[in-house]
């Protein structure tokens, strides 16, 4: 409908010719710097999100522990902090689709004045013979077009481009690097009642969570003999989670390594691992 309003405006008005490509340049700078802009802010908005979805969960899971401290007030103000920065980002994206939206009205309004106003102009003039069947079709076509379908065809066509902020959101987890191998040939030798002691060797251990943070453990060497009962202790953030994360290979090991009854583990598939290893976590679920 769009490509056939402009073609018979073409056709019945040719002078329209001089005013649609500086409109259309106009047309072009506008969408870009506004799929620019509203991309970034989308990106924001979904940034802006996580945090206050994070907190709901952690207030519901802890909010006797919330009440019992007094904390309430506080934890009110820390929500209230991130629902506003969620709410600039969604102000920010909207005030900029509503601006958006009047420049392009802007551009249909001069295009739909010009095409009036010059078409009453040859018409007295009688520069040009238009007949009023054909002129009042070709206006009624531009008054659509600049009403209903060319503002929402270019928002449209703006939206998808802001929504594939999601699609790389979610592409990101496509290229998270995958765990170790599941299954190795190895696994075939070892015997089929490892571990049969639970003999725990860590020689040197050293992990940290992803490139570029700190060390969570440096240097550990421990041993614990089978059927004995150890106790970890360390104040929140020491490294007691991470080591039992190691076992399982959530983390994989920088440097060193951890036997159990004398086989490393890092040369045993994670299916093998895992089936013969069990942890009760600290808030067990049945």
């Amino acid at each position: 409908m769009f490509l056939g309003s402009v073609c018979t405006a073409i056709v019945v008005l040719p002078f329209v010719l001089l005013v649609l490509p500086p409109l259309a340049v106009s047309f072009m700078r506008l969408r870009s710097l506004f799929v620019a802009t509203t991309r970034e802010l989308k990106r924001l908005e979904g940034l802006a999100r996580s945090p206050m979805y994070a907190m709901l969960a952690e207030t519901m899971l802890g909010i006797d522990t919330i009440r019992a401290h007094g904390s309430t007030d506080f934890f009110s103000r820390k929500f209230s902090l991130a629902h506003d920065q969620h709410t600039r980002a969604v102000w920010a994206f909207t005030a900029a689709s509503r601006w958006f939206a009047t420049s392009l009205d802007l551009l249909s309004f001069l295009l739909l004045t010009t095409a009036t106003f010059v078409a009453v102009l040859l018409h007295t003039q009688e520069w040009l013979d238009v007949k009023a069947a054909t002129l009042g079709l070709a206006l009624t076509l531009l008054i659509q077009m600049a009403n209903t379908n060319f503002p929402w065809m270019v928002r449209q066509s703006a939206e998808v481009s802001n929504q594939m902020v999601s699609v790389e959101r979610m592409l990101e987890f496509c290229h998270v690097e995958s765990e170790a191998p599941l299954d190795l040939d190895s696994d075939k030798q070892l015997p089929t009642s490892w571990p049969n002691q639970g003999t725990i060797q860590v020689q040197d251990l050293s992990v940290r969570y992803r490139p570029g943070l700190p060390l969570s453990l440096a240097g550990i060497n421990l041993n614990i003999e089978n059927g004995s009962k150890v106790g970890i202790v360390g104040r929140t953030g020491s490294g007691k989670s991470t080591m039992v994360q190691c076992l399982f290979r959530l983390l994989e090991a920088e440097a060193g390594a951890i036997t159990i009854d004398g086989v490393d583990i890092s040369r045993v598939g994670l299916h093998r691992l895992r089936k013969r290893i069990s942890v009760i976590p600290q808030v067990p679920t049945l």
